[in-house]
């Protein structure tokens, strides 16, 4: 059985709502139509790595797998960077005593998705922050956004990942032993009680704050969208 955050009802709903609101009994048969292997391929082509287990199975489309923090970031500067994957590294360079390069890394890049596609997929991502679950990361940040929030059973953990048309970044709160058995519930935070944790409550505002930092000197542009579907971008 499948069920929606807090069993929450929708009735018909069409594809930029479902996103917009992580409407999991949309996206599960939607997943089983499109073809689960598909959507394996699709995570794996966006940069989630084979030493990440996922399995074609109905549940995958709801995010089952565990990848790392940088997986998931990496995936989604593939859809900022319009299809082009780019393999993550983390150490850019190293400096001798006289300033010498001992070493650079190389940025290793292929176009893996069309750029269509992307601005269809960034589109939608857009309504997650602008009407939807993740409205909370966008709060002052006055540029556009695009991006998903994430919650797993028991809010055992939450995500946030986003970007803007110049960086992606991705958020996860939860507890480090993992697994169901250290939910996130009755907590209060700023002054405010809550029952359960959900992906824009926590991961969000940290997003959102570590974004005004990284981006301070860079001047707010707009996504370059080409749409695919004919969608309007406004």
């Amino acid at each position: 059985s499948v069920f929606n955050y807090s069993n929450e009802q929708f009735g018909k709903i069409n594809l930029l709502d479902a996103t917009a609101h992580s409407v999991n009994t949309v996206f599960v048969p939607l997943g089983m139509k499109a073809g689960l292997n598909n959507v394996v391929d699709v995570a794996r082509r966006a940069g989630i790595p084979d030493s990440v287990q996922m399995w074609a199975t109905p549940s995958v489309s709801l995010g089952v797998a565990s990848p790392h923090v940088i997986d998931v970031a990496s995936a989604y500067a593939t859809f900022a960077s319009g299809g082009v994957y780019a393999k993550p590294f983390m150490v850019k360079e190293v400096l001798g005593a006289n300033q010498g390069v001992l070493y650079e890394s190389r940025i290793q890049a292929q176009q893996v998705f069309s750029s269509e596609v992307m601005s269809d997929l960034t589109y939608a991502l857009q309504g997650v922050v602008k009407y939807g679950t993740g409205t909370a990361a966008a709060v002052g940040l006055n540029r556009p956004i695009a991006g998903k929030t994430g919650t797993t059973d028991s809010s055992a953990a939450v995500w946030f990942v986003g970007y803007t048309p110049d960086l992606a970044a991705a958020v996860w709160v939860g507890d480090p032993r993992g697994g169901q058995s250290y939910p996130m519930k009755n907590l209060t935070i700023n002054g405010r009680f809550y029952a359960q944790v959900f992906g824009s409550l926590m991961p969000g505002p940290v997003w959102r704050e570590a974004m005004k930092g990284a981006l301070a000197d860079t001047p707010p542009t707009k996504f370059t969208l080409k749409t695919l579907n004919g969608l309007n971008t406004g």
